[in-house]
């Protein structure tokens, strides 16, 4: 962060992560954004990006199955379909 960067891409911040420090996580980078800076996330924790993203992405298999909101995506058929199965 000494560089004040504008954008700051996570590879799995909270992959393996005790939730905790997950919460110190999220709240840190909240402040950072607060601040102007972006982020961009690839997490597979759930609750941690529905929590904390403004906007979401879902890749299937190498393509995009879904942009929205949060409480878009978690009502989208089709994220619902590939990951949870019918």
């Amino acid at each position: 962060m000494m560089v004040q960067p504008r954008l700051v891409l996570l590879d799995e911040p909270a992959g393996g992560v005790n939730p905790a420090l997950v919460e110190r996580i999220g709240d840190h980078i909240r402040a950072l954004n607060a601040q102007g800076v972006s982020f961009l996330l690839v997490e597979h924790n759930m609750p941690f990006v529905m929590g904390l993203c403004n906007d979401v992405v879902v890749l299937h298999r190498g393509a995009v199955l879904a942009r929205g909101t949060p409480t878009e995506i978690r009502g989208n058929p089709a994220v619902l379909e590939a990951y949870l199965g019918s």
